[in-house]
């Protein structure tokens, strides 16, 4: 567990997989910035028994509030780069706005570049997702260029804003 003032940082337990399923399966939870593609449980499980969200190449934690699931942070290995892209979730709104996806995305960079030999991690936002671009510039994030037409959503093809951190931009490392 990593944990911080207001949030702890876990990985994936199997008593949580029903709860987790629920959260991500509820398109209102994915707010209106996430892909809405819906997890099936049968994949969900299979995830869980080969590695429990955990892995070299990919890896997603738990915020926790309280020992409640209030969402998830996860990497993935960005393709041919030495870096990784980093994704975050506070699922309820309640849950919003209190500064727990500030800290956990803290917490994850310090985790990520104290553990994995990697140089870079990237953020892609949506450019209208005011919040999430605040909590990435927040945490040291630097706003590089728009990747045009890369993602799509609502029925349609968005631009989203590349976010980089390099491993010389933070001063513990």
């Amino acid at each position: 567990m990593i944990r911080g003032e207001k949030i702890i940082l876990r990985t994936v337990r199997k008593s949580d997989l029903d709860i987790l399923f629920d959260l991500l399966s509820d398109i209102k939870n994915r707010g209106d910035y996430v892909p809405w593609d819906l997890p099936t449980q049968v994949e969900q499980q299979r995830q869980f028994q080969e590695n429990c969200f955990w892995g070299d190449s990919q890896g997603t934690l738990l915020i926790c509030v309280s020992n409640q699931i209030a969402g998830t942070i996860s990497f993935i290995h960005a393709g041919y780069h030495d870096a990784l892209e980093i994704g975050y979730a506070v699922f309820d709104e309640v849950n919003r706005n209190k500064g727990y996806a500030t800290e956990a995305l803290a917490l994850f960079v310090k985790y990520l570049f104290s553990t994995k030999k990697i140089n870079r991690l990237q953020i892609s936002i949506d450019p209208e997702n005011i919040p999430s671009k605040r909590v990435a510039e927040k945490c040291g994030f630097i706003l590089e260029g728009i990747m045009r037409g890369a993602i799509f959503h609502h029925g349609t093809y968005h631009n989203v804003e590349s976010y980089s951190l390099l491993r010389a931009d933070v001063n513990d490392f």
